[in-house]
């Protein structure tokens, strides 16, 4: 039960943030991509983009089937999930913090394929680099990618600092 908490959360906390950052662009006719809103400095501001591909705006086309292995994805997810909490495996919070920001992002790429909603791939606003030099941008990017990111980096670290035995 816990973890659906935590899924639930990152879903919901990334949608509302793409609906809220999506809404001002719109409302204030800022430019997307360009137009930025600075929230240290110029190392951490809002942007908006939409991006139609996968992670570092790379692009393999298709987004209908960019959209089915995404939703494959947490399929597996989830059952991957339900079987180590059953096991009462130290990975259930990181998948639990990977499978909400795979959801949040898919919802985005769902509502691509469907033009009455307006998205042109999946919103990401959250900007880190340095100078407005197009090099030193490093990642734009929304919570669910930081959920994802938050995941991965404690199973990297448990796979250090774990013991785990093979049946």
């Amino acid at each position: 039960m816990k973890y659906l908490i935590l899924i639930n959360f990152v879903v919901l906390l990334d949608q509302f943030s793409k609906i809220l950052i999506k809404n001002y662009w719109q409302t204030n006719n800022l430019n997307a991509g360009i137009d930025n809103i600075p929230i240290i400095g110029d190392y951490l501001r809002f942007v908006f983009i939409e991006n139609p591909g996968i992670a570092f705006g790379i692009n393999p086309g298709k987004p209908i089937l960019l959209t089915i292995l995404t939703f494959v994805i947490i399929f597996f997810l989830v059952f991957y999930l339900k079987d180590l909490v059953n096991k009462k495996s130290v990975e259930t919070w990181p998948i639990s913090f990977i499978l909400g920001g795979a959801i949040g992002n898919a919802i985005d790429r769902l509502l691509t394929l469907f033009p009455m909603f307006n998205y042109n791939g999946v919103v990401d606003f959250l900007d880190l680099g340095y100078s407005d030099c197009y090099y030193c941008r490093w990642y734009i990017f929304n919570f669910a990618d930081l959920s994802i990111s938050i995941g991965l980096i404690i199973i990297v670290y448990q796979s250090f600092f774990y013991k785990t035995t093979f049946e």
